[in-house]
């Protein structure tokens, strides 16, 4: 490894960095709210942003780059905005190269996108995946394996990955270190429970319905987008500020009790109906119907995939549902923080959310 690089995951809703010295250590990470439905130009504020924040021209380093955000209805197809999201890119940032990964040939990097769009579009699942597939032999290169404490992968192990992010998340299956894909595209990894459109920071709670159980009772909750998971788990306290993006679903504050006051809409309800205590028993009814879909998703993608894994590695803003989680399945629980080295412990807690970021720019330097 000789030299820095950034990696770079370009979304729909937020545009995530990391970026590591030449001998892999994290040495700052940035998460940015970035709404690309309404513009490429918001983009270009972002990337430059970034750089300046850094104090970083862009050509002091190589970017690699992955991306979901050619899903938004900016584009009218994903092949368009895969071209025009790395036009931009690389207006940005010179020298721009591009992940990509398909079903009949091995992961790699691109500075040309044209006729590459489907194995570009959407494979920052795979990046992270991947990556944590090679852990190993990553961290035998860095060292990593030594300072950890963490045993070196069995090349016979099974390994579930689960990603859990403000949209989305993304289940995946490595075995003997190579993945088990469950699709490549979203419409087959969505069929196949691969990928899960519930996060914890976006997700209209209109989503988990039509019905909830709170106070011993069966509620129709409103199809209307009164409020988000991130009112939930801002009313328990698990979501962290600085992964708290969005805007919330009424324009109003991130607070507590405006959070209460969203909560309650979804039954009906106005805040003074019901105490504080009664508000949180409602974000936990939210939080365990969440957490049963993620379940059944898990299970569904392992029962597909005839593997029975041993450990789970978690990630994502919506790593803290994971431990429990494993706990259910019996697994044994991996932060992806174990993988990672830096000098600074706060730098590897922003890492793990922007993962994909870290991981396209830590299998460049892996490859090269």
């Amino acid at each position: 490894m000789s030299q820095a690089v950034i990696g770079w995951d370009i979304g729909g809703a937020h545009v995530k960095a990391v970026w590591l010295d030449d001998a892999g250590r994290i040495v700052q990470v940035s998460q940015q709210a970035c709404a690309l439905w309404k513009g490429l130009h918001l983009l270009q504020a972002s990337l430059r942003s970034i750089l300046q924040s850094w104090s970083l021209a862009p050509e002091a380093c190589t970017h690699a780059v992955t991306m979901t955000g050619e899903l938004v209805d900016l584009f009218e197809s994903r092949a368009q905005g895969v071209r025009e999201i790395a036009a931009t890119v690389q207006q940005c940032l010179p020298g721009a190269v591009f992940y990509m990964a398909a079903a009949d040939q091995a992961a790699s990097f691109t500075a040309t996108v044209h006729g590459l769009e489907p194995a570009i579009a959407s494979m920052n699942w795979h990046a992270s995946a991947l990556c944590l597939a090679e852990t190993s032999g990553l961290a035998e290169i860095s060292g990593l394996a030594e300072t950890s404490g963490l045993a070196q992968t069995s090349a016979a192990a099974s390994m579930l990955i689960v990603d859990i992010g403000s949209t989305t998340s993304d289940i995946t299956l490595c075995h003997a270190k190579q993945l088990v894909a469950n699709g490549w595209t979203d419409a087959e990894r969505m069929a196949s429970h691969g990928l899960l459109y519930s996060g914890v920071v976006r997700t209209p709670l209109m989503a988990f319905g039509p019905y909830i159980a709170w106070q011993q009772q069966t509620r129709h909750l409103a199809a209307e987008y009164f409020a988000t998971t991130a009112d939930v788990y801002r009313v328990l306290g698990e979501l962290d500020p600085a992964h708290d993006l969005a805007d919330t679903a009424d324009g109003q504050d991130r607070s507590v009790a405006a959070s209460m006051r969203r909560l309650a809409r979804m039954l009906g309800h106005d805040l003074q109906d019901a105490t504080s205590s009664d508000w949180q028993s409602l974000a936990l009814a939210f939080r365990q119907q969440q957490v049963a879909s993620l379940l059944h998703a898990i299970q569904s993608c392992v029962t597909q995939a005839d593997l029975q894994p041993q450990s789970l590695t978690g990630l994502g803003a919506g790593s803290f549902l994971l431990p429990a989680i494993a706990q259910q399945l019996q697994l044994t629980y991996t932060p992806a923080t174990s993988w990672m080295s830096a000098d600074d412990p706060t730098l590897k807690d922003h890492a793990q959310v922007c993962f994909p970021a870290y991981a396209v720019a830590r299998l460049w330097q892996a490859w090269h």
